[in-house]
């Protein structure tokens, strides 16, 4: 009986630890709050809210711009496109589990323009990530919630 309580409490312990380590997996944002900006061009935000968008510069610049944005339905529809003569532009959005719902690079010399939906993911706090190559010349991007 004593060893029964014993593992009956170890399992519990246990439980509660993966319980509480998981919760903090994800740190919660605040909406269109700038998460990783290492981008070395110039990223000018044109809308924030519910419909964020923005425009992009580069000069042969690398880096992320990364940010958070509260999406209150299960889907999003994602518009970027760039005009460039070297260098591609990655955009990565993870929904509010962390999972990656959407993953669409566009490259110099290959089709510049790129709109769709995500996958299903779980309404609330999404990472938008925009990875810059080697990036010459301009773009922008928008999002909205869709179902």
């Amino acid at each position: 009986m004593k060893k029964a309580m014993k593992l009956l409490t170890f399992s519990l312990a246990l439980v509660g630890l993966l319980a509480f380590t998981s919760c903090q997996k994800y740190r919660k944002y605040d909406n269109n709050e700038v998460i990783d900006n290492t981008y070395s061009g110039a990223v000018l935000v044109t809308s924030t809210g519910s419909d964020p968008a923005g425009d992009f510069t580069g000069n042969g610049d690398t880096g992320e711009y990364s940010f958070a944005w509260d999406n209150t339905k299960s889907k999003a529809q994602v518009n970027f496109d760039i005009t460039t003569s070297s260098g591609s532009v990655q955009m990565i959005v993870y929904d509010a589990r962390g999972n990656e719902v959407l993953n669409a690079t566009r490259s110099a010399g290959g089709n510049d323009t790129f709109a769709g939906v995500s996958e299903e993911g779980k309404k609330g706090m999404w990472k938008v990530s925009i990875i810059l190559t080697d990036f010459n010349g301009d773009g922008s991007y928008s999002l909205s919630p869709v179902d």
